[in-house]
């Protein structure tokens, strides 16, 4: 394959720290009344993450991913978010890709941002990481790009097993330490086959007490999303967070999340809300969505909400029904691997009730009308489950699902006009089921 020799130019992570430098330059020079002011300092994190990256590369520091990010830093490694950051491609950026996936013979009609980020990584946009791990609680499409891109440029990988049983916070001893032992053998791995890679579990320790204080964070947050009418834009509650340990500075990120949290309980208590001209309904928007249109904004101008997205288990996280770092583990308590062993847990993979009863909980705590359920090209656990879920809620709150097809970031496949005569038709039978009540 001819894109394995080319010689990496980063260009992703460039046009990221240019991006966020344009942002940050337009909140302070002309700032938007109508967003959060603390969005200056998240567009410094991402700023600074990817002056991180690029320094880790040039100086030869690794670079890779060892699932939770906490672990990650304690191993000397700076993140390795190729996954997330396929996301953040759009327009000719993602045309880009897929057509070096199609000339190059690549699958694409798996996920998009899985598919996405194998040619950003090969093409040399993106930097080679120096450790790769992947898990069965992972989703496929993951797993599989993971392993193609270690198998092309020759990275260590490590799988870890987590057994298959329905976790929810019921994790038993036995099955802890079968995580926390391959943990070790992670670390000793790490140790042998990247060069400086050295674990810390006292800088462990202090990254899980930074998410857990971020995550205290979001915990209010998720209160104040129940508020009618919703105070958060869509475009704010589908934004797929990191944790705070994910950024060079996690002190930084949760006086992000603090401030942020203060404004938006301020918006709250003046009775703001994103749906104009008043609040008619309030959906969930499930799994994933058009990057490159704007459903919310066009929803919202419609007088729907839609205070909270479901995806992975962040929502379990917010919600405190599932525990965050430091939350209490039967009558002990445990060490900081044992507590990432606790967190090896990944949404697309559990066991389908899970995600089930995550829906469920999210619309009983916000008040919700509806759920949106993108059933994305090459997530098969996710469009498995969307008739289970639709059928599962409707029988025990009586909501509607809108089950619609679509892709992430490929848009030949896109219909602007029957994506959204979809769900002006769906807002209707909400709208008439709402009134019957």
């Amino acid at each position: 394959m001819a894109i394995e020799k080319a010689e990496a130019n980063l260009t992703y992570l460039k046009n990221e720290i240019a991006k966020c430098e344009r942002r940050i330059k337009k909140i302070r020079d002309n700032p938007d009344p109508t967003k959060p002011k603390s969005n200056i300092l998240l567009y410094e994190l991402e700023r600074d993450l990817r002056i991180e990256q690029i320094e880790a590369y040039k100086t030869g520091k690794p670079i890779g991913v060892a699932d939770l990010g906490p672990l990650t830093r304690a191993m000397g490694m700076v993140p390795w978010d190729a996954v997330m950051s396929a996301d953040r491609t759009h327009g000719e950026e993602a045309k880009k890709y897929f057509d070096t996936i199609r000339k190059e013979g690549m699958p694409e009609h798996t996920c998009d941002r899985c598919s996405i980020l194998i040619p950003m990584v090969l093409n040399g946009d993106y930097p080679k990481p120096d450790l790769v791990t992947t898990s069965n609680w992972e989703c496929v499409p993951i797993y599989l790009s993971y392993v193609i891109v270690a198998q092309l440029l020759n990275v260590p990988l490590f799988n870890i097993d987590r057994h298959f049983m329905n976790y929810n916070g019921q994790m038993d001893e036995e099955q802890l330490k079968y995580v926390t032992d391959q943990l070790k053998e992670l670390i000793e791995f790490a140790k042998k086959k990247v060069p400086g890679c050295n674990y810390s579990e006292d800088y462990l320790a202090e990254l899980q007490d930074y998410d857990r204080q971020y995550l205290k964070h979001f915990q209010q947050l998720w209160k104040l999303k129940a508020a009618i009418p919703c105070p958060l834009s869509g475009k704010e509650s589908f934004r797929e967070i990191r944790l705070a340990d994910m950024y060079p500075d996690p002190a930084k990120a949760v006086e992000y999340m603090r401030l942020y949290v203060e404004e938006v309980g301020e918006r709250v208590a003046k009775g703001m809300g994103a749906a104009q001209p008043v609040e008619r309904l309030r959906f969930l928007w499930s799994v994933a969505g058009p990057f490159y249109a704007d459903p919310f904004a066009w929803l919202e101008q419609r007088g729907v909400a839609v205070p909270a997205a479901e995806m992975s288990l962040y929502n379990g996280w917010f919600s405190g029904r599932e525990a965050i770092w430091g939350d209490p583990w039967r009558d002990r308590k445990l060490t900081p691997l044992e507590e990432e062993a606790r967190q090896f847990d990944y949404v697309w993979g559990r066991l389908g009730d899970q995600w089930v009863k995550s829906h469920i909980n999210s619309c009983r705590d916000l008040h919700l009308d509806g759920i949106v359920y993108f059933l994305q090209w090459g997530c098969p656990t996710t469009n498995n489950l969307g008739k289970v879920v639709a059928d599962d809620v409707e029988k025990e709150l009586g909501i509607p699902t809108l089950l619609i097809e679509g892709r992430m970031l490929e848009t030949s496949v896109y219909d602007e006009k029957d994506f959204f005569t979809k769900l002006s038709d769906f807002i209707e039978i909400c709208e008439a089921r709402k009134k019957g009540a």
